[in-house]
């Protein structure tokens, strides 16, 4: 077991704190139905770029991006090589970030990401369409999710259930990243351990499970996962340095 030094119902202890503080703080998001359309990109770009990519990175090369003004509703509707071109550009680029003690490097997938990025500008705003038209015309959440997985290159559904949630769209959803899956198969949600999930059906029975477990413990899925990642990613950390 990864943790076998820490007792689960330390864990778990440190998963209610976590929550209990997330409650207090008033953590989500606004509805997403009062963003614009600009947040929506800018929330789904950060979505790509995060995939497989320390935060701190992904949130450079989104500031990056940013200060370039590769975000605007003028570059993203048209020019798709150039913009292409200019998206790989700023993902290439080393500087400080302003949240940031260091320096950061270069983004690790430059051009994959700068072509998925591309892909879905093209998807949306080539003919005029809408992150938001898609997610007023899906069914429920799970439709959503299902189709931004299907359409957007590079959002798996993982960071499209990831995405929903940074906009408010639902909080009956849940981000089974490494850290989550593990801790269910630490309380013995899956019966062996995962460390991805590829296909959307998998991802929505170990979603069903993780929701259950969670409302039985008596906390909203998005908080409880978002807690269960602080924690776990601190109990692996304290891991390494038993070893």
């Amino acid at each position: 077991m990864a943790f076998s030094h820490i007792p689960l119902p330390s864990i778990e202890a440190a998963i209610r704190e976590v929550c209990q503080v997330l409650e207090q703080e008033n953590y989500r998001t606004s509805p997403w139905e009062r963003m614009t359309e600009d947040d929506l990109w800018h929330e789904l770009v950060a979505c790509i770029l995060g995939s497989r990519v320390r935060f701190q990175v992904a949130y450079a090369a989104v500031e990056r991006m940013d200060r370039a003004n590769l975000l605007s509703e003028r570059r993203r509707s048209s020019g798709y090589d150039e913009y292409e071109h200019d998206v790989m550009g700023a993902l290439w680029g080393t500087e400080k970030s302003p949240r940031t003690s260091n320096s950061q490097s270069r983004y690790p997938f430059p051009k994959l990401r700068a072509n998925q990025i591309r892909g879905a500008a093209e998807r949306f705003y080539a003919r005029s369409g809408t992150i938001r038209n898609l997610l007023d015309s899906a069914r429920d959440v799970r439709d959503a999710r299902r189709r931004l997985a299907a359409e957007v290159a590079g959002l798996g559904p993982k960071q499209a259930s990831l995405f929903l949630r940074n906009i408010g769209y639902a909080a009956h959803v849940a981000v089974l990243d490494v850290h989550v899956l593990t801790y269910m198969n630490w309380v013995g949600l899956t019966t062996v351990p995962i460390k991805s999930v590829r296909t959307v059906r998998q991802y929505e029975t170990l979603e069903d499970a993780f929701i259950e477990h969670a409302c039985s413990v008596g906390y909203p899925p998005d908080r409880f996962d978002l807690a269960v990642w602080v924690v776990v990613r601190v109990a692996k950390k304290e891991s390494e340095t038993w070893q």
